[in-house]
């Protein structure tokens, strides 16, 4: 974390003191796509804003203006956790139980930014957005030759304001760093359960929890993001 915003401190002094005449910065009706990578330290989830953001994203944003801007953020996340426990009985032989977790969610964010500054190159910006994500979580338990497995739907649910930066490599091309403040709800439903006994015979019901998450906080989003305009 050190080193990146290390790194954008650096590119964004050398950006400020850039020589160029022309503005590298968008103009009304500019259109850009930004593709977005979060690193596994969030593993898809920023905890601190309580909303499931993606590890791989998607933005669209048009300029409507010179300083403002409409955009949409499409996200897509996965994740999954494998524990083995292996089981030594009286007669030496061993029994292997597993526990297989995971959960993939899409989400979508629309949104508006007013960019301020009279930079050639860096474009600082304040924004706000809204969101949900879907998808499902999926746990499964393996006993020898006996398992279970639990499939819950999700929803989530997010508002937040930000503050962030692009920073113009060249004409058209860009990078930037985004932090804020952002409420979230996430739910977990009671899905269905499907069990598999030993005899191969298979039984259904429901699952017999579901979960309500809310936090409000500032969060940071240390990601690659580069985006081209057109």
């Amino acid at each position: 974390m050190k080193k990146f915003i290390f790194i954008m401190a650096a590119v964004l002094a050398g950006a400020i003191s850039a020589s160029a005449q022309d503005s590298f910065k968008p103009e009304a009706g500019d259109f850009s796509l930004e593709l977005n990578y979060t690193p596994g330290i969030l593993s898809g989830n920023n905890s601190s804003a309580g909303f499931k953001l993606p590890e791989y994203g998607l933005k669209g944003r048009l300029f409507v203006g010179d300083r403002f801007a409409v955009k949409l953020n499409l996200g897509f996340s996965t994740n999954s956790t494998n524990d083995k426990t292996y089981i030594t009985n009286p007669d030496n032989s061993v029994t292997t139980t597993e526990d297989i977790s995971g959960r993939t969610s899409f989400s979508i964010m629309p949104g508006i930014e007013y960019h301020f500054g009279n930079y050639k190159r860096v474009s600082p910006y304040v924004g706000a957005a809204v969101g949900i994500n879907v998808g499902n979580r999926v746990s499964r338990d393996v006993t020898g030759n006996v398992s279970s497995k639990t499939v819950s739907p999700t929803f989530g649910f997010a508002v937040q304001a930000a503050a962030g930066v692009d920073v113009y490599i060249c004409k058209g091309l860009y990078a930037g760093l985004e932090m804020g403040l952002g409420y979230g709800l996430d739910k977990t439903g009671r899905g269905k359960t499907s069990s598999v006994d030993n005899t191969g015979a298979t039984t259904e019901s429901q699952g017999n929890s579901d979960s309500i998450t809310s936090s409000f906080g500032f969060f940071a989003t240390p990601s690659i993001r580069v985006g081209w305009f057109f």
